[in-house]
């Protein structure tokens, strides 16, 4: 039965940057045009002071994530499915001069609820409808066109959905949090996640490790996400170079480097 999100519901999806569609909101299914995402990667970059269309591109599926987390939120704390196909998603443009953390909106803002049978079967359509419909096309588009690998932004998405379930949702008491969570990144099929044999979100989920200079347990990434590259010029603490690049820098430029080539 599809219902409209309650006015609560709403405002505890704001804190995931779910808003209202702004004067300068672009649509999501224009980044599918390769001339659109060239211009908008550029005009990205410009903004985020990027040095490179591909570290920009890494930066955005870092901030459409959160389109994910809102989606998973909602399956696994209300069992409501929202309409993510990407006719149906825009997202605020960046701005010079401003930091961009954008919201996104939803056209239709009606959900498909679970019918009380066979959870499995409508979780799966949740997950394909938000990974293999809308963020793998995305991916590849991103990857055709500037050359980033799927490898980067995967776990860039993989980030934010260990964040959701291990420390936003670690004191929820809803059983479904806990069976979500381990489904979708231990026994979800590849196919759910677009053209896979393998779930590309599970090889991402390693055990933390204690990290000295942090005192405290933190799950090193396999890739970097290049944030460094950034004007603040700073690595996420998890950046797995951040412990092996004495000058602070990857030696191997854009690529992926050494110290987890093999992973690749």
């Amino acid at each position: 039965m599809d219902k409209e999100l309650m006015e609560n519901e709403l405002i505890g999806l704001e804190k995931y940057r779910l808003g209202s569609e702004s004067a300068d909101s672009f649509p999501i299914a224009s980044l599918l045009d390769e001339s659109f995402l060239k211009d908008f990667l550029e005009k990205l970059a410009l903004t985020i002071g990027a040095p490179s269309t591909k570290v920009a591109a890494s930066i955005f599926i870092k901030r459409y994530a959160f389109l994910a987390v809102t989606v998973l939120y909602s399956m696994s704390v209300w069992n409501k499915k929202l309409n993510v196909t990407v006719e149906n998603i825009s997202m605020e443009s960046p701005e010079q001069g401003k930091a961009w953390l954008p919201s996104f909106s939803l056209k239709d803002m009606t959900t498909q609820d679970w019918n009380g049978e066979n959870r499995a079967l409508w979780r799966d359509t949740v997950l394909r409808d938000l990974f293999a419909n809308n963020i793998y096309p995305i991916i590849v588009a991103l990857e055709k066109a500037v050359g980033i690998s799927k490898l980067i932004m995967w776990e860039n998405m993989a980030v934010y959905l260990f964040w959701l379930y291990e420390k936003e949702l670690k004191e929820n008491e809803n059983s479904n949090v806990a069976d979500d969570f381990r489904y979708l990144l231990l026994e979800a099929e590849g196919s759910l996640f677009g053209q896979y044999n393998l779930n590309p979100l599970q090889r991402y989920y390693s055990e933390k490790t204690y990290v000295e200079e942090s005192d405290e347990q933190i799950r090193l990434r396999k890739t970097c996400c290049y944030s460094y590259q950034l004007p603040a010029g700073k690595r996420c603490k998890v950046c797995p170079c951040t412990y092996v690049a004495k000058d602070g820098r990857c030696h191997d430029g854009e690529s992926i480097c050494s110290a987890v080539r093999s992973f690749a």
